[in-house]
């Protein structure tokens, strides 16, 4: 008797000295992988466009490339206990002042939060014929100083026919106190080999918030609709927050390749302790360009703006994903 793999499966690799997980689709040869040792990490999606297989997301190569560039690029990271950046990694929460670790010390800022490098478990892995699911846990061992709490945090990662790539986030509060929780993630997009200037980009921007030099919003925004309707990216420069249209229950982010024949789309759901905020990221290299869920705004531990105040065993779901386009 022969055993018949399901449609969608989920198979191992070494990654280094670690494990990198596939969750894949037989009939079309697309996949996505999963980096459970650094924090969850998202390294690519390949997508059929056309006849040909497209990996749209730069990610590392190796885990040497892992070592030498995470903390500069931070690509595909988890983003918790906050998104982007903490000023001076100082906050105030329950009347009490808390100094994060200052892991961006040419801004004096903490970045990215603190989970981005740290190995979550494998919890479910089952396959499918109509979708395959990936499941990772990871429990805080050892509080530390700045953020003196517990929490729990599982990721679901689903590849299925219908909806494509997903990616819920579920974070429950395990301490006795209300715990201070920004989510993000940052995943570098490409559409072919070509530089960012040739894509074209849409995304339901409400407002531009301004930032000094340090990155930190200045209380001060702005009306953004540049990309509102999809339009060439050219040589625009962004490294921006923008908080987003929300009356619907989902953002979505267009990108295309015209020339290349490349599009897609990345959504976001929006609404209470959701993905309310978008970073975009054009790096210095113009080879990909980060698009980032957010459910806050940078410094959003002292702006509040965004910030979700978990009560003692409260839990939140959040979920994003990609999908193909005609």
């Amino acid at each position: 008797m022969t055993d018949i793999k399901p449609r969608f499966y989920i198979t191992e690799e070494e990654f280094g000295a670690f494990s990198l997980y596939k969750l894949q689709d037989s009939h079309t040869g697309e996949y996505a992988s999963v980096l459970p040792y650094l924090g969850g990490s998202i390294n690519n999606l390949v997508l059929k466009q056309g006849n040909r297989l497209v990996d749209i997301i730069d990610g590392y190569t190796s885990s040497k490339d892992v070592e030498e560039n995470l903390m500069t690029s931070f690509k595909g990271s988890n983003l918790f206990p906050f998104p982007n950046r903490i000023e001076g990694g100082k906050y105030l929460f329950n009347e009490q002042f808390m100094q994060l670790p200052l892991n961006f010390p040419h801004e004096n800022n903490a970045i990215h939060g603190l989970v981005y490098d740290q190995e979550f478990k494998l919890l479910i892995k089952e396959d499918g014929d109509i979708g395959c699911t990936l499941i990772i846990r990871y429990m805080l061992k050892e509080v530390i100083a700045g953020y003196p709490f517990k929490y729990l945090i599982e990721i679901d990662y689903s590849w299925n026919e219908s909806k494509l790539f997903t990616c819920t986030t579920k974070i429950s509060n395990l301490s006795d106190e209300s715990i201070p929780v920004g989510h993000g993630w940052h995943p570098y997009f490409i559409a072919g080999n070509v530089v960012i200037d040739n894509l074209s980009i849409q995304f339901p921007s409400k407002e531009i918030l301004e930032v000094n030099d340090k990155g930190i919003p200045t209380g001060k925004s702005s009306r953004y609709s540049n990309f509102n309707t999809l339009a060439v990216l050219g040589n625009t420069n962004l490294d921006s927050c923008f908080l987003l249209n929300t009356e619907e229950k989902q953002a979505e982010i267009i990108i295309e390749n015209k020339q290349g024949n490349v599009k897609y789309k990345i959504w976001q759901e929006t609404g209470i302790n959701k993905y309310n905020y978008l970073q975009i990221y054009t790096p210095p290299s113009r080879k990909s360009i980060a698009i980032e869920p957010m459910t806050c705004a940078p410094n959003a531990f002292n702006n509040k703006k965004g910030l979700i105040v978990l009560a003692p065993q409260e839990r939140i779901s959040l979920t994003w994903g990609v999908a193909k386009m005609e």
